[in-house]
């Protein structure tokens, strides 16, 4: 059987992603995946995981270790194209791509804090009125605040994630915050998910 190791140690996300996806694409045998951290173990397995790539998973002295089984089939492999940026209204556009609101703040506008954060409540308590209501929220930057435990919108965030919201955390800045163990809603996610939600919205909403 044909072996390969791809070295993502030190890499930061989405560069383990990107390593990963092109080795699959352009091997049939046994690749396995070096990681030194568990954000990105997490990732790559997700990714895997998504794509129906069978895989087994290892640690040993901090060191985290990703066998793949590839066949080769670069058909089931997610691609970038497939998320172009389109015009809802283009032709070619995805019949479903709804709206992405982006919060890059767990404030609203600038000038008053206090202000800004009565703003992003009131915003984040009405996402639910409107219709159509968004296909995900993403939060990055501080706006990782905003799905923290305590935060004062997280049950709003709740119920849109239990009817169905797709709901994106950064976790390169949850670790940045150190409070990745307290987010209380949604997915611990990466750049290479979040550029994927993005690129195939109809549109972006940053409130």
């Amino acid at each position: 059987m044909n072996k390969k190791t791809v070295d993502a140690r030190g890499q930061l996300c989405p560069k383990p992603l990107i390593m990963t996806k092109k080795a699959i694409k352009n091997f049939t045998g046994e690749i396995e995946i070096l990681l030194d951290n568990q954000t990105a173990m997490e990732n790559v397995t997700r990714f895997l995981e998504d794509n129906k790539i069978s895989f087994s998973a290892s640690e040993k002295e901090g060191l985290h270790y990703i066998v793949v089984h590839s066949d080769g089939d670069v058909t089931k492999i997610s691609n970038p194209e497939d998320y172009c940026v389109l015009p809802v209204n283009h032709p070619a556009a995805p019949k479903n791509a709804g709206h992405v609101i982006c919060f890059t703040n767990d404030k609203m506008g600038q000038g008053s804090d206090e202000l800004g954060e009565i703003l992003i409540q009131a915003f984040c308590n009405t996402i639910k009125e409107i219709e159509p209501g968004p296909s995900a929220l993403v939060f990055y930057n501080s706006g990782v605040f905003l799905a923290k435990e305590g935060s004062p919108v997280l049950e709003s965030l709740k119920s849109l994630e239990n009817s169905g919201v797709k709901i994106l955390v950064c976790g390169t800045c949850s670790d940045y915050f150190a409070i990745k163990d307290k987010i209380g809603v949604g997915i611990i996610s990466n750049m290479y998910d979040i550029m994927e939600c993005l690129t195939g919205a109809g549109h972006i909403i940053n409130p």
